[in-house]
């Protein structure tokens, strides 16, 4: 069960959307794009740091995304006890797997100098705006978290102030 759960948050989630419409918009548009936007005028100090952008999402990601598993160490317990814990670890796994797995693409075509051609350039984007959505989905989850933590544990502790 868990392991369906897993593909549904795969498959059906805003990175998944962002990156279909992107594949669409590209077979729909190539021929115009290539055609009225040439990518031989790129600066060549912004190819070179380019991968600033996705790396640095990346990396945020990697880093601050422990805090949605580990909000603070006196609301971990009330989390961890939660009955839909799993679910939250799977969504935690799913958004660390996408964080690599979208990085690398963007890492290939920088490196083999790809950024200046139209499917180089389309695949770049196209894995960085994923990237930055999936940075997005735990900035916003560890908000969410917080909040409800708060709720919790104010809850507690308003009960323990009466008594």
């Amino acid at each position: 069960m868990r392991m369906l759960y897993f593909l549904r948050v795969f498959f059906v989630s805003y990175e998944f959307l962002f990156l279909a419409f992107c594949f669409a918009a590209y077979m729909l548009s190539q021929k115009f794009i290539s055609e009225y936007f040439p990518l031989s005028s790129l600066n060549e100090d912004a190819i070179n740091w380019a991968m600033i952008f996705p790396a640095g999402t990346a990396g945020w990601t990697l880093k601050e995304g422990v805090g949605v598993l580990f909000p603070s160490e006196k609301n971990e317990k009330i989390l961890h006890e939660w009955p839909d814990y799993w679910k939250l670890k799977v969504h935690f796994d799913v958004g660390i797997m996408n964080s690599i797995l979208f990085a690398i693409p963007c890492f290939v075509v920088w490196v083999f100098g790809a950024l200046n051609t139209l499917v180089g350039a389309w695949v770049f984007v196209g894995f960085a705006g994923a990237l930055s959505i999936n940075a997005f989905s735990f900035y916003t989850a560890k908000i969410y978290l917080k909040s409800a933590l708060i709720r919790l544990d104010g809850g507690k502790n308003s009960r323990n102030r009466e008594t």
